[in-house]
């Protein structure tokens, strides 16, 4: 068998049909690690053919995901989340593009993590072998082992034309703040020195409305960063969220944007924080400098990180806020262009269709000199 897929669901029922309906014709087996499920996720496993396995939760998503990689018996594995799923693709195509696996430990695939949000490159599919496992108890991590053998034999970590698109990052997302909180604490106590999981931290106390706990969390995160050196392009969050929350509350902190632009040059998420500041600042010419670079931005190669950012970032959001900087800077036929790209990206936000009028009327009436 080429490829066998492997996910661990608990009551996701409501998301599974359409995962496994979307890898009954593409993988050669379906291994599901069932963690206590109350509803029928289990009989809808079994409705497609997956073998079920059952482990309690005990609070470590590792050590239910590579039960499940135990089980695999094809050459290559696809891990999957429950609220995944694949996009169209056929049999054929999946098995030309590990055509070439003799010269690969694994492959990165194209995840959409939220339905509004860009896609980027994340490692899911790998060679079937017992000494890739994931580590950690949450927000586990394959690709210290990945990394490990591809240096020590000389293999690499290629590309493979596969989209997974996740559903389960929509709604209320308290419930997983609560539930995530505890063990993001414990998985820190173990690897400290790991930035994102302080911006997971910080990013799950603001879900929860603690604002404090949340800033909190970003700082120690940053303090890692400028202690240990050497940024992984994820730990760009923890500076973005916190340029955005001083900023939000009235304190732009320009220095850290400086840092941020060193550490993470050309960084779309960070040229977006940084108008942000800019704007708290009233500095509406660096809001267009750095709007300008976001709206020219080439997203196949941003893809090629290991961050996906809300669309509206590179849409609507930036050409509102270009054309308020515009504004400000009496360039009305400039502000008037851009609240009407705008207006044609989200024609349903009629704030939009008025500053693109109001533009327009300033650039009419406006006095030669």
């Amino acid at each position: 068998m080429l490829l066998g897929a492997s996910l661990i669901v608990r009551d996701e029922a409501e998301h599974l049909t359409r995962c496994l309906r979307s890898l009954v014709d593409v993988v050669d087996e379906i291994v599901v690690v069932d963690t206590g499920s109350v509803d029928d996720s289990v009989a809808v496993a079994r409705s497609f053919g997956a073998r079920v396995l059952h482990r309690a939760w005990d609070g470590d998503f590792s050590a239910a995901r590579n039960l499940g990689l135990a089980a695999v018996t094809a050459d290559w594995v696809l891990y999957i989340d429950a609220d995944e799923h694949l996009r169209p693709v056929t049999r054929a195509a999946v098995a030309a593009g590990l055509a070439d696996g003799d010269r690969h430990i694994a492959y990165r695939v194209l995840l959409q993590p939220r339905q509004s949000f860009t896609a980027y490159r994340e490692h899911r599919v790998w060679r079937n072998r017992p000494d890739i496992r994931f580590r950690g108890v949450i927000h586990e991590a394959i690709t210290p082992d990945l990394g490990r053998i591809a240096a020590d034999e000389g293999l690499e970590i290629g590309l493979i034309d596969l989209y997974l698109e996740h559903e389960g990052y929509e709604g209320d997302l308290t419930a997983k703040h609560r539930r995530n909180l505890p063990l993001l604490r414990q998985q820190v106590e173990v690897d400290p020195d790991r930035v994102y999981l302080w911006g997971e931290i910080g990013r799950s106390h603001a879900g929860l409305g603690e604002i404090d706990e949340a800033m909190a969390a970003w700082e120690e995160g940053l303090a890692r960063l400028r202690r240990r050196g050497d940024p992984t392009a994820a730990d760009c969050l923890v500076l973005v969220d916190l340029i955005a929350a001083h900023a939000e509350q009235g304190r732009p902190d320009a220095a850290l944007v400086r840092e941020a632009d060193r550490l993470f040059p050309d960084n779309l998420l960070v040229l977006w924080a940084g108008a942000i500041d800019a704007a708290a600042r009233d500095d509406h010419a660096e809001v267009v400098r750095r709007l300008d670079r976001v709206l020219d931005a080439d997203l196949i190669v941003a893809a090629e990180s290991s961050v996906g950012f809300d669309r509206r970032i590179v849409g609507h959001w930036a050409w509102h806020a270009r054309g308020l900087a515009r504004f400000h800077l009496g360039d009305f036929a400039g502000a008037a262009d851009d609240f009407a790209a705008a207006e044609h990206d989200a024609p349903d936000v009629e704030e939009y269709r008025v500053k693109r009028r109001l533009a327009q009327a300033r650039a009419a009436h406006r006095p030669e000199r």
